[in-house]
């Protein structure tokens, strides 16, 4: 669907080894680079003994989709990439998957490092449970108390999510909705309203 996308909504775990070299991966929602950072903090710190952490990531959706990767040192391509590929293979976004590797005896060689990684990327993303989320944008609406009729108007005429917000000078309101709508919310608002009611977009 155009107003969803596929997210993770629970952590999955996986462990695999190869040619002596043990690999963790953890597949986790992240909304954000600042939260990629913080789980890749808390990885290094409860595997401070490993000597790779690995990861990929994809943030948002649409014109607004950003994807990240690191192969920490490892070989150019042979981690973060194939780790990347299996996200985008099952077409998800604000997740991350951080695969970790404890070095063994044996070199793996460039391919079979790229299908290590790449296979525990997958184990882990096929143990996390995954969620179908709307896309939603949010407004900020204060208006006179005299005009709440117009905006709960509005509110059912779109079908919009609304949320009152106490306040003690003026009504103010929380509208979420389809991206789509927008446009036509703020306007429907502004002209019902005759330009009394303040609508603003915010972050959702």
């Amino acid at each position: 669907m155009a107003n969803s996308f596929r997210t993770i909504a629970e952590p999955g775990y996986a462990q695999t080894r190869a040619l002596g070299s043990r690999f963790f991966g953890t597949a986790a929602p992240a909304g954000s680079a600042d939260e990629l950072l913080l789980r890749l903090d808390d990885e290094k710190r409860q595997r401070h003994d490993a000597t790779h952490w690995c990861f990929a990531a994809r943030f948002g959706v649409a014109k607004e989709l950003t994807e990240r990767s690191s192969d920490a040192g490892e070989p150019h391509g042979t981690a973060g990439l194939p780790i990347l590929r299996e996200i985008k293979k099952r077409d998800l976004t604000d997740c991350l998957v951080i695969v970790t590797r404890y070095f063994g005896s044996t070199k793996l060689g460039t391919g079979n490092l790229a299908r290590a990684y790449g296979e525990c990327a997958a184990l882990a993303l096929e143990a996390a449970s995954v969620a179908v989320r709307l896309i939603t944008r949010s407004l900020r609406i204060e208006c006179d108390y005299a005009d709440q009729a117009i905006v709960y108007h509005v509110a059912r005429r779109f079908q919009a999510a609304l949320e009152a917000v106490p306040s003690s000078r003026r009504a103010e309101f929380i509208f979420r909705l389809a991206p789509d709508l927008v446009a036509a919310v703020a306007a429907a608002l502004r002209d019902d309203g005759g330009g009394r009611i303040l609508v603003q977009e915010i972050a959702s």
